[in-house]
């Protein structure tokens, strides 16, 4: 009698546990993972996942966020295509495969990037190469669909897709921290990549806080759009730190160029259109807060206008170039006369030619007379763009 009593204690005993068991079954309760457990009812932070693919390559088709804890590679050129985001947290590092064909990401029209650095934790795209160099891969190329005015749409100098359109507040994501190194691999013997080059950009899309660092090319360059762009540093760019064309109206403040001992071309480089200066839309960026250094041994302009630019440019610091601002060509002068190319509060050091000169056009070898046509004013009260947002994520020039 006590033997069946006590086998009956020890049944219900084990019927207890095994229903608290079935209750408390803990595991892994999330379907992707690989250690998935179906009886699961509570997670126990167990779940184990492969890592994911870092190597970037190709076509995007498929919306993708990359993951903090990777460091990711770009191999070859790689689009993001239409209706596709691609979205990268901030602190992300991704380097450039040296051993494939010439690594640059592309966001093609109808694409978008949602890259959002911060200044304690920049996104950072830079060469794989054990000994990085300027032009070790090509850049970031956006493709948007605001007008432009060397058609009603072009193709791109990179990937061979189209850019420009009628959207003028077309959105292509947005860029915010973000550092760009040694870029500006040649495309061919005349053209080579920008650090970061905006093709057809729309106001919609978002541009601040980025920095190219010792590209080849340029460090900054639009063509066409309605886009703003604040906050910008082209830090030893190989050409131009800032250049546009082909009918950019969009708008831009806090700007700084820094070149490097005997590299660098112009601060400003500013074009409408060379085949047409008379095209339309017409360039007409308003810019301000400007900070543009060059080097003792720079033989070229801290600014240049020509071939038709219009625009509204105000508190610029230039020092250290051998020629300050220099108009060309016969429709920028008039577009200046007519008060349609404004410079506004001018500032200008260690200047060894020319502080200002006017070529290609009717009294150009008389400077003095021709500048009095220039909305211009020149004084020494400059501020310039200020450095204090540059600090924690650009990086310095060796």
């Amino acid at each position: 009698m006590k033997t069946q009593f006590t086998a009956k204690l020890i049944l219900i005993a084990i019927t207890i546990g095994l229903s608290l068991a079935s209750c408390n079954n803990d595991g892994c309760t999330d379907p992707g993972a690989n250690n998935y457990e179906e009886k699961a009812k509570n997670d126990d932070g167990s779940c184990e996942y492969d890592a994911p693919e870092t190597r970037l390559s190709g076509d995007v088709t498929e919306d993708l966020t990359l993951d903090l804890s990777y460091e990711y590679t770009l191999a070859g050129g790689v689009h993001i295509k239409s209706g596709v985001t691609l979205t990268i947290p901030a602190g992300t590092v991704i380097k450039s495969d040296p051993n494939e064909s010439v690594a640059y990401l592309l966001i093609e029209q109808g694409g978008k990037i949602n890259a959002k650095g911060t200044d304690t934790e920049p996104i950072v795209f830079t060469s794989g190469a054990t000994s990085p160099a300027a032009g070790d891969w090509g850049g970031i190329i956006i493709c948007g669909k605001a007008p432009i005015n060397n058609g009603t749409t072009a193709t791109a100098e990179v990937g061979d897709v189209l850019y420009g359109g009628s959207d003028a507040a077309d959105n292509s994501g947005t860029l915010e921290y973000i550092r760009v190194e040694y870029t500006g691999n040649a495309i061919n013997d005349e053209k080579e990549h920008n650090g970061f080059t905006f093709n057809g950009v729309g106001s919609g899309t978002t541009l601040s806080y980025l920095q190219a660092y010792y590209g080849n090319d340029d460090g900054f360059e639009f063509f066409g759009g309605t886009v703003t762009a604040d906050y910008l540093v082209s830090s030893g760019s190989g050409d131009d730190s800032f250049d546009w064309t082909y009918g950019w109206i969009g708008s831009g403040s806090y700007w700084i160029a820094e070149q490097a001992n005997g590299i660098g071309d112009r601060g400003i480089e500013a074009d409408n259109n060379g085949d047409n200066n008379g095209a339309t839309p017409a360039s007409n960026p308003t810019l301000s807060n400007i900070t543009l250094t060059g080097h003792s041994a720079s033989e070229s302009d801290g600014i240049k206008l020509r071939e038709g630019t219009m625009g509204n440019i105000s508190n610029v610091l230039i020092s250290s170039f051998q020629d300050g601002i220099e108009v060309e060509h016969e429709i920028t002068v008039s577009n200046a006369a007519m008060g349609e190319l404004s410079l506004d509060n001018i500032t200008l050091e260690g200047i060894t030619g020319s502080e200002f000169a006017i070529k290609g056009a009717a009294n150009s070898s008389d400077s003095t007379s021709a500048a009095n046509m220039i909305d211009m004013t020149i004084g020494v009260d400059a501020t310039g763009a200020g450095s204090d947002w540059t600090a924690g994520w650009t990086k310095a020039l060796n």
